[in-house]
């Protein structure tokens, strides 16, 4: 009762004003964020690079395919200081909160718990990445098919920039492709007793049009993906009942936020038990729209075999693909059978009525679940930062280190400080002074309990260096107890303690400096 009472008093508030809230609420956010090391490594590669062509060298070994680097490339032209690629991630949130608001069939209150959830509030919203395009696109793709205007053209332009816009946007892509030839079907129907050559002219062109556009998009992105640093063959390709529970948690995981222990089969288990409930009442329930029904089970098969065969996924932000999947599929469901329900006026049977009250009771509890997340997640990052990488670099360049020459290790850890530094750092990894973390032509077997061989073997090898400072993140730090002095190692080298950075919601981004001086 007192929710209800409670729904009903902010759902009398215009959505207008909601809007405004939320822009206002993650524009401070943006301000207020550190970048982590997958924002500021992202960032890197596009300041760093001189041409469009780099960037596609540079940012191929991550997996990723072109788009998001891409805008990013321009953000750095634009402006180059990392607060463009923020200002950029914010737009894109802004958009798809203002299309989800403003054209989105769903009640008001659900809209509202929507906007303050924990992927659109503080996931895809204030952390730079590469999800707030899939979001955006699936907004876009789910208006375009339930409009009256629908357009091939506009749909595959949709499908191409799903495929360049991440790897998981491959499955949400197929997904769309599956309604549009639906639609063409439907079309072709309605069409079949016109004999008019200049509809089969125009018809013909847009569809070889359309599907040029989504072969050539879908081979630019494949041609980037194939020259990820990880390894794909057949040994690490493989599905089983293992992997398949997994991938099933991972569904769950962008439910209810709720990730199963991957080495528990009890937990896995439950999880997927669970998940497929999930799955098949949320197949019931839309089933009665045959485009939100195919672009469900497509999207959410291709992305659970992703998962499965592939790759599982370490991260929330993988996690809430499903739920825009899920978001979409039901956009499209209440927008088709609204209209149906108008036209035809549609009598729906008990069993359908209670499928329709339970899920929207569980939709209910995952969108209230969301906005506790995301009120909480974005309140805490304003008062607690989600890297020390920037007190690092503000407390190094304000002191007498400023120009001394840089160590650090491990580089993916280090990316974040040297970006808000705005220098190089010298990286064991790369056996250079670097940047952003390389991919290709690293060491990847380095050991972060052997730091202390790897400040030894760089004074060794640089003569010419009598001093240095040494920012070693969390997991790599050094074991010597410095309280009781200084850590003496061969030919005079002095390693001494200088400050620890542990204000950091991520315990690898936490940082120890230290000084090392050749006597």
């Amino acid at each position: 009762m007192n929710f209800m009472f409670f729904a009903n008093r902010i759902s009398l508030i215009r959505l207008r004003t909601w809007l405004t809230l939320y822009l206002t609420l993650t524009i401070i956010g943006v301000y207020r964020h550190i970048l982590w090391r997958d924002e500021m490594q992202g960032w890197l590669v596009a300041l760093n690079s001189q041409n469009i062509f780099e960037l596609w060298n540079i940012n191929a070994p991550s997996g990723h395919p072109i788009l998001y680097p891409l805008l990013t490339y321009i953000s750095a032209l634009v402006y180059p200081n990392p607060v463009s690629m923020q200002l950029m991630q914010w737009l894109f949130a802004a958009v798809s909160a203002y299309l989800f608001l403003r054209y989105s069939p769903f009640d008001k209150l659900y809209k509202i718990l929507f906007l303050f959830g924990y992927f659109p509030f503080w996931e895809y919203c204030l952390v730079s990445r590469h999800y707030v395009i899939l979001e955006l696109l699936v907004f876009c793709g789910a208006i375009l098919v339930t409009s009256r205007k629908y357009s091939i053209i506009l749909n595959s332009i949709i499908i191409a920039l799903l495929f360049n816009a991440h790897v998981l946007g491959w499955g949400i892509a197929n997904g769309f492709i599956c309604v549009s030839l639906f639609i063409w079907r439907q079309s072709l129907n309605q069409h079949r007793l016109v004999s008019s050559a200049k509809w089969s002219w125009a018809g013909t062109c847009e569809i070889l049009l359309s599907f040029l556009l989504v072969i050539s998009a879908a081979v630019l992105s494949f041609s980037s993906i194939i020259q990820t640093s990880r390894e794909i063959n057949g040994s690490t390709i493989s599905i089983d009942l293992h992997s398949l529970l997994i991938a099933l948690g991972r569904y769950l995981g962008g439910s209810f936020l709720i990730i199963p222990n991957s080495s528990r089969w009890l937990d896995l288990t439950i999880a997927g038990v669970i998940s497929v409930f999930l799955i098949v009442l949320t197949a019931l329930y839309i089933r009665f729209s045959t485009k939100a029904l195919l672009f469900y089970a497509v999207s959410l098969i291709s992305l659970l075999g992703f998962n499965s065969l592939v790759y599982e996924g370490i991260g929330s932000r993988h996690f809430g693909v499903y739920f825009i999947i899920l978001l979409g599929s039901l956009w499209i469901h209440k927008a088709d059978n609204s209209r149906q329900d108008l036209l035809q006026k549609k009598i729906y049977s008990r069993r359908d009525l209670k499928i329709k009250f339970f899920f929207g009771r569980i939709f209910l509890a995952i969108l209230i679940v969301h906005m506790i997340a995301g009120v909480h997640r974005v309140f805490l990052d304003y008062i607690y930062p989600y890297s020390a990488s920037k007190e690092v670099a503000e407390f190094v360049r304000n002191s007498e280190y400023s120009d001394w020459p840089l160590f650090g290790t491990r580089d993916v850890e280090l990316a974040s400080v040297s970006g808000y530094l705005g220098t190089s750092i010298y990286y064991p990894e790369l056996e250079k002074r670097g940047t952003y973390a390389e991919w290709k032509n690293r060491i990847s077997n380095l050991r972060r309990e052997d730091t202390i061989i790897y400040i030894e073997n760089y004074m060794q090898k640089h003569k010419d260096i009598n001093s240095m400072l040494a920012i070693i993140s969390n997991n790599s730090k050094i074991n010597h107890d410095f309280d009781s002095g200084d850590l003496k190692l061969p030919d005079g080298i002095n390693i001494r303690f200088v400050n620890h950075f542990l204000r950091s919601y991520n315990k690898p981004e936490r940082y120890y400096l230290y000084e090392v001086r050749r006597n």
